[in-house]
């Protein structure tokens, strides 16, 4: 049994909060502090459930501890066939204010699902009621005192206070009794040990504590990038374990990221709350070079009025790096016969931002085999670290043969591409990729042809839907007739996403609406892809303008 392994530190991460968004300065501030709050607050209701299921078995449970502050308590109660029913609602992260009990619990558990039900029904009263008793009515005064109903359930109050009678209506008043059971806090000081296996073991130490229920640790931490640690850049709180002992070992710790950790203590009746933020720590290993970028592959391809191809590479982004990708260098070079390749020299290369995913290749020369590489690259104060490069094999013209390319990395593994040809769509509509020409942000968009003969011109209509840059207060709909199978939207603005409607007309009924979206690239990503100069007026672009039919006349030379 678990309780009987000498000096084992047990440590059960029951249920976590993933929450990764950053805090930012300034107005969006006091927004994040309280998404931060109702996270916390989710958490410590959850650990009272924890708390409540302990108690109920606490009899069962001295039996076999002889001191019961352990964690072994918990590991006990998630093994134990009664316990495990009522721990279970203790760990849904989702809002069980919105479903019934019934329905979570009678699946898990058809037969006897009593312990679940009722844990379940608790877990909801204490997510709406919040710990403390309300005042009598008449010790209410000044604005509490008011004859108002200024709310109608404990969650509509800040802070600790409480939706509470004052006998002619409800207002938002701090309840009596507040801690009243509650235990005290851990002492602020926390210790932290990088152990050999890797993990980190975070410690703390209780103050003298007179709960007669179990009380369970809820451990938070935050992190920062960077050399320095910053408050200010850090994510949101996020919960990464719950604990009946005063320490948790972490596994997944990074380096070249400053953490902060909190803890509060909890027990069936509330909490006073989370110790202050600790020191920062941070681990003594040095980060990881970044990993190679995964599934490059070709996205799009035009064949110019010179003859000459653009072609557009893109790949997946890496999920979590120990450092964010600074930039990626884009290698590229023809082969000059089938088994040379042009001498490294004589490469062409350039580089993209770390948060972009795609890069345009332009004047490559049709009818050749191509070779790309690409490399990601981070940096950790003044070294630069590199990942493996990785390659794609493709030939600047449209595949007249089942010849499959290959992406190969440098350690030698393969993944098939399919041939590069003339794209052909297999939805209703597809959009190509976003391109600047004669001072213009423009977009192909094409469809496949109807069957029916009567229909030989089509309606288009597209809009912006929402741009970073918040400026499409006043952009009206833009809307043009074809008759081929494409058209080429331009004047549009840069970071947006818009919304496409195709239509066939026919001469006697109507026809119905294709819809598409798609989002345009920040200006900057644009820059340096053109030798004229790319003039970005606050990331806004041009404002869309309604043009006549004849300005949108199918363009052959772009597919």
């Amino acid at each position: 049994m678990v309780p009987g392994v000498p000096g084992a530190v047990l440590t059960l991460c029951l249920w976590l909060a993933a929450s990764s968004g950053c805090l930012a300065a300034g107005p969006g501030a006091a927004a994040a502090r309280r998404l931060d709050e109702s996270l916390s607050a989710g958490s410590v209701q959850r650990a009272r459930c924890a708390s409540r299921c302990l108690s109920l078995q606490i009899t069962r449970i001295s039996a076999f501890f002889q001191h019961f502050q352990n964690n072994g308590s918990l590991v006990w109660c998630q093994n134990h066939k009664q316990c495990s029913k009522c721990l279970e609602p203790c760990k849904e992260s989702g809002d069980l204010r919105k479903h019934q009990c019934q329905s979570f619990c009678e699946p898990l558990f058809p037969k006897k699902s009593y312990e679940c039900l009722t844990s379940c029904e608790f877990l909801k009263y204490i997510l709406l009621v919040k710990q403390g008793d309300c005042p009598a009515p008449e010790k209410a005064s000044g604005f509490a005192a008011a004859c108002v109903e200024s709310c109608e359930v404990d969650n509509e109050c800040s802070g600790v206070k409480k939706c509470c009678s004052n006998g002619c209506g409800h207002t938002c008043q701090v309840p009596k009794t507040l801690y009243k059971g509650v235990p005290l806090k851990p002492r602020k000081e926390l210790r932290f040990t990088e152990l050999q296996s890797g993990q980190l073991e975070v410690k703390w130490s209780s103050k003298f504590n007179i709960s007669i229920e179990p009380v369970i640790y809820v451990v938070q931490r935050r992190w920062n990038y960077g050399i320095h640690p910053s408050e200010d850049d850090a994510t949101h709180w996020q919960t990464v374990a719950q604990t009946t002992d005063e320490r948790v070992q972490l596994t997944d710790i990074r380096p070249s990221r400053w953490y902060q950790f909190r803890v509060a203590a909890v027990n069936v009746h509330g909490t006073r709350g989370f110790t202050a933020p600790s020191k920062h720590f941070r681990s003594s290993k040095d980060p990881s070079a970044p990993p190679a970028p995964a599934n490059l592959r070709l996205a799009n391809s035009t064949v110019n009025s010179d003859g000459s191809v653009t072609v557009t590479i893109v790949w997946d982004l890496p999920e979590e790096p120990d450092i964010p990708v600074h930039h990626y260098k884009v290698f590229w070079s023809w082969m000059v016969s089938s088994k040379s390749l042009v001498p490294t020299k004589k490469k062409r290369r350039k580089t993209t931002d770390g948060f972009q995913n795609s890069v345009i290749l332009e004047k490559l020369q049709p009818d050749c085999d191509y070779v790309v590489e690409l490399q990601a690259i981070t940096y950790w104060g003044q070294t630069r670290l590199k990942s493996a490069k990785v390659s794609l094999h493709f030939t600047s013209t449209h595949a007249t043969n089942n010849k499959e390319q290959l992406v190969k990395t440098r350690k030698g593994g393969i993944q098939t591409q399919l041939p590069f040809q003339r794209r052909r769509p297999t939805r209703p509509l597809e959009v190509g990729a976003p391109f600047y020409q004669d001072g213009q942000l423009q977009v192909k968009v094409y469809w496949k042809k109807t069957e029916d003969p009567t229909v030989n011109r089509y309606h288009v209509r597209w809009f912006p839907e929402a741009c970073a840059h918040n400026r499409t207060t006043g952009s009206e709909a833009s809307s043009g007739m074809t008759h081929e199978n494409y058209i080429i939207l331009q004047d549009l603005s840069f970071s947006c996403k818009y919304k496409v409607t195709v239509q066939p007309i026919r001469p006697k009924s109507h026809s119905k609406a294709e819809a598409v979206f798609f989002t345009t690239p920040p200006c900057s990503a644009l820059k340096g892809k053109s030798h004229k100069p790319v003039g970005c007026l606050g990331e806004a672009g041009s404002h869309l303008k309604h043009r006549h039919p004849h300005h949108y006349k199918p363009s052959p030379e772009r597919y």
